[in-house]
Formats: structure tokens, C-alpha cells, sequence
């Protein structure tokens, strides 16, 4: 996990920066598809639930022993341990810790620009663009440029449809799918792309940083979700040059959200989302 140290490095320089203190934790939850963290403030944050995984009982009692203690002491602790099947919570509470610096001003203060909601302000067109799992982006890219291609980690039947009569047809359309695998599986398709988009779980799986080396063409290199809330100057320097993120505004009614009995599946409606990119 020496990606994240240096990460946590330059987090540290924005506490000294803005003395600003360090959030204490006050708890965690695992949820079917999210892990989260909150501090003593009631700030949350998350990281999708990717990678491997210890039992739940291990997992218990190593996120108590981590319970009321700065959040950086816990990465450090986790960070000794070399563990990966600690990445996710540690993953996670970088992202707690980058919180407090994300606001406009203090981005704006260290040479980078928010801005509110989603817009992706980039021309597609005659663009072969590429979203590392699939979801999001598809209004923006759908039928709008010269190939779209998506890639995800579940196998063709979580996400595709198959209506067959006299002939087969696949739904989507107009995709170019490469499902059930990695994508680093398919280099010679991400070194064609002009435009990549990818979760920002390629950080808590850490295969984000050889997933960009294997775009070599592309022009808009980007990482979007929760799980991206993370030290942006870190990211840029590291060669993304368009990020989109969000966090949730109050933690109560997402908790109330997340833990019903049919949850609603509207994650990003008690989130601020909003995008980077450097001045």
C-alpha cells in the first residue's frame, strides 16, 4: 500500500497548511456494496467493496481496535500491516482524511477548480471513448461518439439482456463489451482510446495507477465516484486531468437510505457531486 502513504503525505501537508485537526473515528459500515467510515464531526466516507475480503468477524474486531483514534494513526497501523485485504478500509479512510480540503475555496486556493454537479464539458465526438465500470457515463457517451467502449468486472449475465426469436439480438447496443475480467485484459484496447473514464474502486483494488499507464493515447484521462474523493493534487500528479466526485451531505438520511428494508438504490441523491480539474 505504498501508493497510499504517499498519498497520505500530501494530505498531511494540507493539515498543516490549513491547521486544520485530524478527524477521530467514530465508526464504520460495511453496507451490501459500500464500506464507510464517519468521524466524531459526522463526516462520511466510502469506498465501493471490491477485492478480497477478511470473515466478518475478523473484520469486527480489527475495525473496533480502530475506534476513537486520529484517522491517519488508523491508516499508518493499516499501511504496517501489508495486509490486502485491509485496502478497502484503508482506502476509505483516505478518503475521510481528504475531506475536509475538497471544498472550492481551498482547491481553488491550491490551483484547482470545482465545480457543481456533472457536466463532463468535453467534445466526444469522433472520440473512441472507453468507462471503466459500467453505469454512469452512458448518456454522455452513448451514440454521441465514434466507439464506446465499457468494461467491468461482472460477466456478461449482470449486466446484459439477450432477446432471442428468430434472430438474437444483445442489449445494450452499441457497446463494445469486455466483461468478467480485468481491464488491463484488453490493453491493446485501452492504448486506442482517446477518452478513458474509471471508477474510482480502481483504487481501492489498485489497479488504477497500471490501468492509466496503459492508456498511452489517451487525451481525457478520468476517475469518477466516492470512492475517488481522495487527495486530488495526488491524482493529477499521478496524470488524471479530470475528476468526479461526491459526498454525502448528511449522513443520518443516507444511513436511513441504506440500511431500509428495500433500499432505494439513489446514492448519488444525498451526495454533493461535483468535478476537478486543475487551473
Amino acid at each position: 500500500m505504498n501508493d497510499l502513504s504517499i498519498a497520505l503525505e500530501m494530505i498531511h501537508k494540507n493539515y498543516e497548511k490549513y491547521k486544520e485537526p485530524i478527524p477521530i473515528i467514530k465508526e464504520f459500515v460495511m453496507g451490501y456494496r459500500w464500506f464507510m467510515v464517519s468521524d466524531t464531526n459526522d463526516r462520511l466516507s466510502m469506498s465501493l467493496r471490491v477485492g478480497q475480503e477478511k470473515d466478518f468477524g475478523e473484520y469486527e474486531k480489527i475495525l473496533k481496535s480502530l475506534i476513537g483514534r486520529p484517522a491517519d494513526d488508523c491508516v499508518y497501523d493499516l499501511i504496517k500491516r501489508s495486509d490486502p485485504e485491509l485496502r478497502t478500509i484503508a482506502a476509505c479512510l483516505c478518503n475521510l482524511l481528504s475531506k475536509p480540503f475538497n471544498s472550492a475555496d481551498r482547491l481553488k486556493d491550491r490551483g484547482i477548480i470545482r465545480t457543481e454537479g456533472r457536466i463532463f464539458d468535453f467534445d466526444v465526438k469522433d472520440k473512441k471513448v472507453g468507462i471503466i465500470g459500467y453505469g454512469l457515463y452512458n448518456e454522455v457517451f452513448l451514440g454521441k461518439c465514434k466507439e464506446f467502449h465499457a468494461f467491468d468486472f461482472r460477466d456478461p449475465k449482470g449486466i446484459l439482456n439477450y432477446r432471442i426469436g428468430n434472430e438474437t439480438k444483445v442489449y445494450p447496443e452499441n457497446i463494445y463489451w469486455h466483461l468478467g475480467d480485468n481491464a488491463l485484459e484488453h490493453k491493446d484496447v485501452l492504448e486506442s482510446l482517446d477518452i478513458v473514464i474509471m471508477t474510482g474502486c480502481t483504487i481501492v483494488n489498485n489497479t488504477y495507477k497500471d490501468i492509466l499507464k496503459a492508456c498511452k493515447n489517451t487525451k481525457i484521462r478520468g476517475i469518477y465516484g466516492p470512492s475517488a474523493e481522495l487527495c486530488p493534487e495526488y491524482l493529477f500528479d499521478l496524470g488524471y486531468n479530470y475528476i468526479f466526485s461526491a459526498s454525502v451531505r448528511d449522513k443520518e438520511a443516507y444511513y436511513k437510505s441504506t440500511f431500509a428494508a428495500i433500499p432505494e438504490g439513489m446514492d448519488l441523491s444525498y451526495m454533493d457531486c461535483y468535478e476537478l480539474g486543475r487551473i
